[in-house]
């Protein structure tokens, strides 16, 4: 499995499950390729969260308030939200934690369902995000980031709201490593993310940051078809 260079998070009050936790994570990593924090108070967990993302969050529910649940429901409405694990005692969670954790975990820890548990969530977050390398740095930007991707030969340029990135590659490539349905071309030369469109005409896309894509008269209906699939989904 790729790991990427993830910042994994645990957080739990208890010190030796805490330690436990961390352990089983770092066996798992076997090449060194997480950035791996611990936390006893999951308010220092968010605190951290909001100002540099992680990618992955294991998760004690039965903690002091706010509890993990209560943490949980924060971290998923961050601009970066994390996959989240919970790792609890208790039963009494599993149904509430639905749709919010991508696994749970019931201690005492099993290996075999932990690893798992990481398999998944390491594959979850990858399939979130681009990598490229761009000027000697290995670049892994989250999909949620990227407004358009403008192709120039062989050559790509990512748009973000706050940077620009370029990179050798062939559109065929880009659109390879990209999930369905999430972006199309309004143009032979351009990718746009359909969650930062504003607004779309015959002729031309409004972007969020107000970047004006034109729409090819050829390309314009297989465009707008993809688009309304995006919105009904």
């Amino acid at each position: 499995i790729f790991m990427a260079n993830l910042r994994v998070a645990v957080c739990d009050d208890e010190p030796m499950d805490l330690v436990q936790t961390t352990m089983l994570i770092q066996q798992y990593d076997a090449g060194k390729s997480f950035d791996i924090l611990s936390y006893t108070r999951a308010v220092d967990l968010l605190k951290t969260a909001a100002e540099k993302p992680f990618d992955i969050v294991l998760l004690d529910i039965e903690m002091e308030t706010p509890n993990g649940y209560e943490i949980a429901k924060k971290l998923v409405i961050l601009p970066s939200p994390p996959v989240i694990i919970f790792v609890t005692k208790s039963s009494a969670y599993t149904l509430k934690g639905y749709g919010i954790a991508l696994r749970y975990l019931q201690k005492p820890l099993d290996r075999v369902s932990f690893e798992e548990a990481l398999d998944a969530s390491v594959h979850e977050a990858i399939a979130h995000r681009l990598y490229f390398t761009s000027e000697d740095k290995t670049v892994a930007l989250p999909l949620r980031e990227i407004l358009y991707i403008e192709m120039y030969g062989h050559y790509a340029v990512v748009h973000t709201k706050t940077s620009e990135y370029r990179f050798r590659s062939t559109l065929k490539e880009i659109q390879a490593k990209l999930p369905q349905g999430y972006f199309a071309l309004p143009h032979k030369s351009i990718l746009v993310n359909f969650d930062h469109v504003r607004s779309a005409s015959k002729t031309e896309i409004k972007m969020d940051n107000n970047d004006i894509i034109p729409i090819s008269r050829r390309r314009h209906q297989e465009f707008s078809d993809a688009f309304f699939r995006f919105l009904g989904r």
